[in-house]
């Protein structure tokens, strides 16, 4: 209800927006999503293939979350298919 997020004890400063992927990653760890599964879910869009804003997104989360190394541990890009939170990952 606070929409606050921590990590190791350090809260994180999150936009709303990013706040609301964090969420929605984190509600379906394990699962990978699409952008069209993002989009659709956080702004009620569909993706048409162009539109950049999930990655710009996941990018700030990332470099937020300190997570922006090749072998990324929390947001796993599953390449041609999505993301993918970590569940093992906190």
């Amino acid at each position: 209800a606070a929409r606050e997020a921590a990590l190791r004890g350090s809260h994180g400063d999150l936009t709303s927006a990013e706040f609301d992927l964090l969420w929605l990653l984190a509600r379906h760890a394990g699962k990978v999503l699409s952008r069209n599964d993002i989009l659709n879910r956080l702004r009620s869009l569909d993706y048409d293939g162009s539109d950049r804003s999930v990655d710009c997104r996941i990018y700030r989360l990332r470099r937020k979350l300190g997570d922006l190394a090749d072998s990324a541990e929390r947001i796993k890009t599953i390449r041609n298919v999505g993301y993918l939170f970590s569940p093992t990952s906190w």
